[in-house]
Order: C-alpha cells, then structure tokens, then sequence
C-alpha cells in the first residue's frame, strides 16, 4: 500500500510540474479578427496545401468551411488524401470558420426573418457580409488565392449556403449543402427560392446538395424547385447517401462533391498512356483555364510523360520538352526537372541524373522535395558526406516550414544512417 502511495505521488508530481506532456495537434494557422460587422471578436482557421512554398507562382481555390471547428480535423485528413496525397484534385486553401457556441452559430446559419431552433431571430445576412467583407479580403490579400472559391456546410450551415447562393450569388463559385436544414421556418429557404431561384442575373455557378438517410430534412422541395424552374447559370447535382446518418454524411458527401467539382483533374493511367504528350499538356492547361489556378501538372502524370519519352528512346528531347512545358505551366518546372532526373540516372547514368538537378539547384533552393533529391542522387552514387549535407539542408527547411512530421521522419531516418 505504501508503495502503491509513493507511485501515485510520484505520478501527481511529475504531472504538475510538466515533465509528461501530450502533444497537441496543431493545424494551420488560427487568426483572430475584432470583427466590424458582428462587432465581436472571431476566429478562423487557415490550412495551407503541404507544398505551398514549394513555389511562388501557384494559386490555389478555397474552401471556405462553416462550423470549422467541429469540421476541421475530418475535412483537412480528407482533403490531404485526396488532394495532397492522392493528387485527384487540385491542391486547395482550406478555411475553416469558428462559432462562438450552438445557439450564435443557429442564429448566424438562420437567414433574416426566421427563428432559429433556440428561438432567436436569424442573422445570415449579417454572417454572410462578416464572410465577403473580413474574411475573403483577409484571405485573398495574404495568400496566393484563385478566382475558386467553394462555401461548404452542413445541416444549419448548410441552410446558410443555400441563402447565401439566393442572396448573393456572385459572391462564390461553388455551394456545397450538405443534409440542409430545410425544414425550418416551415420550409421558408423554398418560399424564398420560389421568388429568387433564376431570376438573378449573376456568374454560372455550381450547387451541390446531397443527404443521408433523414427522412425529416424538407430537402425534396428545393430539389423538385430546382427541376422546375430549370435556372440557365446554376449547374446543380443532388446524391442521396442512404447508407450514412446525419453526422457521417459530410465529409464523404464533400469528397465526392469536390471530385465532380474538379472533374479530369484525375486521369487513369490507362487513359494517359494512350494519349501523345500533347493531347495530355492540353487537357491540363484546359483545366488550369477553367478553374481559373495556376498549379503543377500532377506528378504521377509528369512521370508518364518521362517514361513515354524514355521508351521510345526519345530521352534526348526531353531538354526541349521541359524547355516548353515549363512556359506554359511554370509551376510544373520543378517536378519536371526532377522526373527527368530520375529517368536519366536509370536510363543513361546516376552522374548523369545528379548533374540535371546540381543545374538547377540555385532555383529550387527553397524547395525541400528539390533539396531531398539531391541528396537522394548522391545517395545513389554513395557520396555519403554530400547525401548528408543535402539531407540535413532539407531537414532545416522542413523544420522551419513546420512541415508535415512524416516528412521530418524520412529526413531523420536518411541521416541517421
């Protein structure tokens, strides 16, 4: 017993003084504004793509998150899969905006003139102008944004995009609601939208709607408004997710939305295999124009374009090739120097691919995948002291990115060697 005493003290000691520590899990950047037109303080969170200073000429679309707190840590893993990751769509911006507790965030999500669930009167209009006027000009003035920008939400929230969409509709690109709450009110979104769907003039736009298995949600009559009326300027789709509950809807009903947002940002292997490389430069720099983004081509596409030219003995047109591509996709020039690397050292020789990357060095010094593979082809060649500079270069960049801690692993792990 006494034993078991001393322990537990022990225990309360070195917890009090903050010897054990948790590691928290720190996403992206939290700013704080005095908002004007809510006249309160606010908050939002901005996350950043993994590679976004890897370069300076990339622009991003933004996904502008409502409820982002409780949304935050399910959508930005999604979108690191699916984006960062798995390159289906193009790397975006996420901001995902506080509330300040359920009953303020019910009356924010509630449009002008109705009652929230708590009873108080809906303040939308006023949320939506704290949305156009504070956050998009803070958003847009501090990063590298593209004329892209998509709102997301789900349930209340997404009853604020199917108002803002009816309100002002110029105001994003894309509306995204998911299991929309549109029953409140008695149905008054659809009242509303019997008198404003179509008959503004405003941009094309997308709307994307999609519920679970709820029965009670009211969604039916903005669809069967939406069938009728038959609007020139809204591109609209609806998916109904009966195998998902209310909560477990909105992060798969995002993931499918965004694919069909992006739509042949993503193609097969088999398909580009198929196509000559200009019919792929092509599709990618239509799909730059059309959503507006000045981006890389997708890596896993860049390293099928390498290989079709290498197995067709083709590897001493690749200079030129590179030469070309990099004008029309400027933000493609690092992956395409480093894919030729790679190919040039299996294909003609290691020296070779390292003296394809030492001559771009100066350009890419700020870039810890260009650095990593340098460091990579000396590996290759065994210079080991060389492998190891270049290493640890890359690992003092990724320290003071605060990259992801995968990255730094890798890093640590090539060192440790």
């Amino acid at each position: 017993m006494k034993q078991f005493v001393k322990l537990f003290t022990f225990l309360l000691f070195i917890l009090s003084t903050g010897i054990l520590k948790a590691n928290t899990i720190d996403i992206g950047e939290r700013v704080n504004l005095e908002s004007k037109t809510l006249n309160e303080s606010r908050s939002f969170q901005v996350v950043l793509p993994e590679n976004y200073h890897e370069s300076k000429v990339t622009s991003y679309p933004v996904i502008y998150l409502l409820d982002g707190d409780y949304n935050l840590h399910g959508v930005s893993g999604m979108l690191d899969s699916l984006s960062n990751k798995g390159q289906l769509i193009p790397q975006v911006i996420l901001v995902a905006i506080a509330d300040k507790g359920t009953e303020k965030y019910r009356k924010y999500m509630t449009p002008n003139g109705v009652k929230s669930p708590s009873g108080a009167q809906g303040k939308a209009d006023e949320f939506l102008a704290y949305l156009t006027k504070e956050i998009k000009p803070y958003v847009e003035g501090k990063y590298r944004t593209a004329k892209n920008s998509i709102i997301v939400g789900h349930s209340m929230g997404g009853l604020f995009v199917l108002n803002a969409l009816l309100e002002s509709p110029n105001t994003f690109e894309h509306y995204v609601a998911i299991s929309p709450s549109t029953w409140l009110g008695d149905g008054a979104i659809i009242k509303k939208a019997t008198e404003k769907l179509g008959k503004n003039q405003h941009q094309p736009i997308s709307l994307h709607l999609s519920l679970a298995d709820e029965t009670k949600m009211g969604q039916y009559g903005f669809i069967n408004l939406l069938d009728t009326t038959s609007p020139k300027n809204i591109d609209w789709s609806f998916k109904h997710y009966p195998d998902e509950n209310h909560n477990s809807v909105a992060v798969l009903a995002l993931r499918n939305n965004l694919k069909q947002i992006f739509s042949g940002w993503h193609v097969n292997e088999k398909e580009l295999e198929e196509n000559n490389t200009n019919q792929t430069l092509n599709h990618y720099q239509q799909l730059l124009d059309k959503f507006s983004v000045k981006q890389s081509i997708p890596a896993n596409v860049v390293h099928i374009l390498m290989r079709q030219f290498y197995r067709q003995q083709k590897g001493s047109e690749v200079p030129e090739f590179i030469r070309q591509a990099s004008k029309r996709f400027p933000s493609s020039q690092q992956i395409l120097i480093t894919k030729h690397s790679a190919f040039a050292g299996h294909y003609n020789s290691k020296e070779a691919g390292l003296e394809i990357l030492k001559n771009q060095e100066q350009e890419f010094t700020h870039s810890i995948e260009f650095i990593k593979a340098i460091a990579s082809a000396h590996e290759d060649l065994n210079n080991k002291k060389q492998a190891k500079t270049y290493y640890q270069k890359a690992l003092d960049l990724a320290k003071q990115r605060q990259a992801n801690q995968w990255v730094m692993n890798i890093l640590n792990a090539k060192l440790a060697k």
